[in-house]
């Protein structure tokens, strides 16, 4: 089964080549779909391999898979951050999980950074998910494209697609599978802000957006101050 790889990018310049190596050196049958928020293609534009296929689109990463995953021609889409990599048999372990029966699902998160506190929150997030299947878009969330097709696609919402995205596969039925390795994703994010003032605001959005907050009152909210 081929594996479309969907990448939403807004200003990643700087990464975007080397996250695209990163993928192809895993020799598997993929596809490489870039979805660029800049209407001016500025990630897009530095990318060097032929074989990517470039898109732009509104920005927002809802709207930036939604336009990626419309175009994905593979069994399954990987919805993948530009600030995260891959287990090293990531392909093998998302197309086993397909056929024994899951038609979606995530890695465990995994920061590249030494501190305890980061593995604090890694451990906080697998039991979220465990609990509550809620995986967040930084975990690599694939499925099938059956399965998007048949609940409407990526929501196309400012922020927490990944959230309503969950939503929706459990709503639908579908079987749900946390797989045991970890992407590596950045730690930029805890960096620049702060691990505690972050993982609040995290937390302060989500139960936000669980009381019925809309999702563009929440973009607002979402970047620190």
């Amino acid at each position: 089964m081929e594996i479309s790889v969907v990448i939403p990018v807004l200003n990643e310049q700087q990464q975007i080549n080397t996250l695209i190596s990163h993928l192809w050196s895993m020799n598997a049958a993929i596809e490489i779909i870039v979805v660029d928020g800049d209407p001016d293609g500025s990630t897009i534009t530095v990318i060097t391999d032929p074989a990517v296929i470039c898109l732009t689109a509104r920005q927002g990463r809802g709207n930036q898979l939604a336009t990626g995953c419309q175009s994905a021609t593979s069994e399954i889409i990987l919805m993948l951050h530009a600030d995260t990599l891959l287990p090293a048999d990531a392909f093998d372990s998302i197309q086993t999980s397909i056929a024994q029966g899951a038609a979606w699902g995530a890695f465990r998160l995994g920061i590249d950074a030494p501190s305890l506190s980061y593995r604090i929150i890694e451990r906080a997030v697998d039991l979220r998910c465990k609990l509550f299947t809620l995986p967040y878009g930084d975990q690599a969330i694939f499925a099938t494209n059956i399965a998007l097709q048949k609940i409407g696609g990526v929501p196309t919402i400012p922020l927490m697609e990944d959230v309503e995205l969950a939503r929706k596969l459990r709503k639908a039925g579908y079987t749900f599978t946390l797989l045991p390795d970890r992407v590596s994703t950045s730690a930029r994010r805890w960096q620049k802000d702060g691990i505690i003032r972050r993982t609040l605001h995290n937390w302060s959005l989500l139960l936000r957006y669980l009381r019925g907050s809309s999702p563009e009152k929440l973009e607002k909210l979402y970047r620190l101050n």
